[in-house]
């Protein structure tokens, strides 16, 4: 939701079944740590049939188109909330080359798989989260464009919202920081 995310897309021009499931699955393995991305990158290729050249151009050149718009809210949210940043992503690219100093410092907190050897939806990703801002799962609002992330977080005691686009997401948001406040 910060990004345009060219994994997801790639996954949406595979057939549904077994092999779309199989690329799921070694991209969390290679998200949590638990393989490279030299044997994400083979396995990949081997299993979907595709070029591994295109699957190295995901991963080594991500289209990172950001999403400014909530960029601009979470800058607005940021004087009143801890935000903090949970991703699923294989390496430390999120500090070193997609946000810039100015955007980090909007974050309280940031966790990446890779650095905790877990993906979400495992109930360790949102502790870990909670751990680093503090917070009690019950005073957390997890916001994920994947249902099933925020079905973890639920899981794990947190409110969530499936982030559709930014004026849904605006809206859920308020209402549901009103509604805790009251």
């Amino acid at each position: 939701m910060l990004t345009v995310d060219a994994w997801v897309e790639f996954c949406g021009t595979l057939p549904e079944g077994e092999i779309v499931d199989t690329a799921r699955r070694l991209n969390h393995q290679y998200d949590s740590g638990k393989i490279s991305l030299k044997d994400f990158l083979d396995e990949v290729s081997r299993v979907t049939g595709r070029v591994r050249s295109d699957i190295v151009a995901i991963f080594t050149h991500p289209a990172a188109t950001k999403n400014a718009r909530l960029f601009e809210y979470i800058q607005e949210l940021s004087s009143k909330y801890k935000i903090g940043l949970l991703s699923n992503v294989g390496t430390n690219w999120v500090r070193e080359d997609f946000l810039n100093t100015e955007e980090q410092k909007l974050f309280s907190a940031m966790v990446f798989s890779y650095e905790i050897g877990t993906t979400k939806p495992d109930p360790k990703a949102y502790e870990a989260i909670a751990n680093k801002l503090g917070a009690k799962p019950s005073e957390a609002v997890f916001i994920d464009d994947q249902l099933a992330y925020c079905e973890g977080a639920e899981d794990f005691g947190m409110k969530a919202i499936v982030y559709s686009n930014f004026p849904q997401i605006k809206t859920e948001l308020e209402q549901t920081l009103s509604a805790a406040n009251n």
